[in-house]
């Protein structure tokens, strides 16, 4: 009801003016609008943007289907943004010299690469900017199965299992492929060089250090639930929305590196402000390297953990998109606008095409609002 009367009082100012001009539109109302009328395709949605002279967040449909409004404090779960962190808390690493990107990756981690293909000639960098050549484990229909067998969360070694003696997919440094088992294995390796392992690591020394106070990361932890705020998680299945929150989360417990942040939107936006506008989370240089992306058929598509691409108005974003058997997110900084903009659903978008496209699809629609 708000977002109307507030419609209605900008169209009685515009109408009462003596000027001729048009006044901007509301775009937070027209946002807001945008993500009511997705209602249709998802349970529920936050978004929250920020800029140099504001913060907002806004919210529709539900956490819980029929229980439970979404809140502007809901925790969601990030996905692959969870890379980001990951390749933050390695180069921090190398910042203290514990950790040589351009080293082999059997440097840290000899037993392991001797099972992968590519292992003894792959590089820390070529894991994180996706060139290591590595199959992902999304790719084994065993795998797959015995996801949803269960039971969850697999064990580091199970996960790596589902790789090791595939072939390669192209040799390392030649091409690009996105793939999740490059993160595992970095948190691996983070693992090999601090005395508590990469969770506590990326805890104390990203979430904590930067103050987001309403962000956890899970992945490896055994028998654990939820962090308390976090939605549900829905599936649709014939046109029915189906709970599926414990896939979701024995899942992401799984995914270690390449998964495991559960956050409010709000902690994500200034994530990624603090990283790209203010840049106090690296050094320069760091930042330098995390931003020097891989080309993909011709165009920059991928950095350090950072994600290039142009929305459809031709505005450069950088930062990460997840999705997941029950969630989806995008988490992008506009360096032009000087705005960080993050939207998430309880809905998955990983195995549902059409979910997919109708996310990517109201991302764009707000885009639009915001800056076009």
């Amino acid at each position: 009801m708000k977002k109307f009367l507030l419609l209605a009082v900008v169209t009685f100012i515009t109408s009462c003016s003596n000027d001729d001009s048009k006044p901007s539109p509301d775009k937070k109302a027209l946002a807001q609008q945008k993500l009511e009328a997705a209602l249709s395709n998802f349970p529920g949605l936050s978004l929250s943007v920020k800029t140099i002279s504001e913060n907002y967040t806004l919210v529709a449909g539900n956490a819980v289907i029929n229980e439970k409004p979404m809140a502007i404090s809901a925790l969601h779960y990030m996905q692959s943004i969870s890379k980001t962190f990951t390749a933050v808390a390695v180069l921090k690493l190398k910042e203290e010299g514990k950790i040589n990107l351009d080293a082999k990756v059997n440097t840290y981690l000899p037993d392991i690469c001797n099972k992968l293909p590519n292992g003894n000639i792959i590089t820390v960098r070529q894991l994180l900017n996706m060139t290591s050549g590595l199959p992902d484990y999304l790719d084994s229909e065993e795998f797959l199965n015995d996801l949803v067998a269960g039971p969850l969360p697999m064990t580091s070694e199970q996960v790596l299992s589902y790789v090791y003696d595939q072939p390669a997919k192209f040799a390392p440094g030649v091409s690009f492929g996105y793939c999740n088992i490059n993160y595992h294995l970095l948190a691996i390796i983070i693992d090999s060089v601090t005395p508590n392992g990469h969770r506590s690591y990326i805890t104390d020394k990203i979430i904590n250090e930067i103050g987001l106070s309403n962000t956890y990361y899970i992945a490896g932890l055994a028998g654990t639930t939820a962090p308390q705020g976090t939605t549900a998680s829905y599936l649709e299945i014939d046109g029915t929305f189906t709970d599926v929150s414990e896939l979701q989360l024995g899942t992401v417990l799984t995914f270690i590196g390449d998964d495991g942040i559960v956050a409010s939107v709000q902690d994500i936006a200034g994530f990624y402000y603090k990283l790209l506008h203010d840049k106090t989370i690296l050094s320069p240089i760091s930042l330098e390297e995390m931003k020097s992306a891989v080309n993909y058929q011709g165009t920059p598509i991928y950095g350090l953990g950072l994600h290039f691409y142009k929305s459809n108005g031709r505005l450069q974003a950088i930062g990460h998109e997840g999705s997941g058997a029950g969630a989806g997110a995008y988490a992008f900084y506009f360096p032009s606008k000087n705005t960080s903009v993050v939207l998430c659903t309880n809905t998955g978008t990983l195995t549902d095409t059409i979910k997919e496209e109708q996310f990517l699809a109201l991302w764009e629609q707000i885009i639009g609002v915001l800056f076009e």
